[in-house]
């Protein structure tokens, strides 16, 4: 089954969104990638980095578009740590295009209609492509997301309130957006993503791959872990001390081509801001409220990296 996708990514900060693009890369037989659209922050910086990573795996055709810099609503919420945009090997890269994410969104709606959608950043270029088609969802098989805290979510032994979900809390009036509009949406949620990481061992084994994606990979993997280790623990977690990477955006990618460490379940879901957060609360069925959609809420963690590291170390 060839599989027509389309991933925005707000690669450039967190490691993930890199990693999640060697998932991809492995499975250059099983997609069509019709675009790379790049949301928050330092987008241009962004789709630099996905242009230079496609130009290097070999995708140099794909079109890389640039995306909205702010959150619908509010100034000031995206991450940018510039941890991805150093030392890159030389190109080729894949094409920059001057055509805006959310017009290219709306175009491949147009033209590729039946296409997935993978977003595995803040949803605001999703909700930027509504408005100019509220058409949009039907037009998409799948919108895969990285995304959302459902029933309980934890950082080793801690906890989290809601609003750790950094993908969908940075941009709530867009995730409400988009999640209310009528995608057939698929979640793999914080509840799933926080058990699944990347060892010491496995980045190792990376590293003795030759090519130049497995060399920025545990490059930027290297620079990531401190700052993660920073994050997560000033968030009152605890991490495993092999855990060299969360793999939230990689796990979400995996879901498309092997869901098999992965338990779904079809959810009624209600998007809501709270106190100024964004929730994504479970409702029963016969409540009448929010929107069905696959909720991943439970993973085989084990397998699941097992997955991801087979699929890396062929790149």
């Amino acid at each position: 089954m060839t599989h027509r996708l389309l991933l925005d990514t707000d690669i450039g900060s967190d490691v993930d969104d890199a990693i999640a693009m060697g998932v991809l890369f492995s499975a250059a037989e099983e997609i069509e990638l019709i675009a790379v659209t790049t949301v928050a922050g330092n987008t241009e910086g962004r789709a630099w980095a996905a242009a230079r990573m496609l130009g290097l795996a070999g995708f140099d055709g794909v079109e890389v578009c640039v995306g909205a810099q702010e959150a619908l609503a509010r100034k000031n919420r995206f991450a940018w740590r510039d941890i991805e945009m150093k030392d890159y090997p030389e190109g080729p890269d894949a094409i920059r295009s001057d055509e805006p994410a959310a017009e290219r969104i709306a175009r491949a709606g147009r033209e590729e209609p039946g296409f997935e959608l993978v977003a595995i950043g803040p949803l605001t270029n999703l909700a930027h492509a509504l408005a100019l088609d509220p058409e949009l969802p039907s037009r998409v098989s799948r919108l895969t997301i990285m995304g959302g805290h459902i029933r309980e979510v934890r950082i080793g032994s801690h906890l989290c309130k809601p609003g750790i979900d950094y993908n969908l809390c940075s941009d709530p009036e867009a995730t409400v957006m988009v999640l209310g509009a009528g995608f057939p949406i698929r979640l793999v949620s914080a509840d799933v993503t926080l058990q699944t990481w990347m060892r010491e061992q496995d980045l190792a084994l990376l590293a003795e791959r030759p090519g130049p994606v497995p060399g920025v990979l545990v490059d930027q993997i290297r620079r990531w872990t401190p700052f993660q280790q920073k994050i997560f623990t000033g968030l009152g977690g605890t991490l495993a001390k092999d855990n060299v990477a969360f793999l939230h955006d990689p796990l979400t990618i995996l879901s498309i081509f092997d869901a098999s460490a992965l338990h779904f379940e079809e959810l009624r879901v209600v998007p809501t801001v709270e106190k100024g957060i964004l929730r994504t609360i479970e409702v029963p069925a016969a409540a009448g409220l929010g929107a069905t959609m696959q909720v991943a809420t439970t993973v085989d963690a084990p397998a699941a990296r097992d997955a991801i590291m087979e699929r890396l170390l062929t790149i």
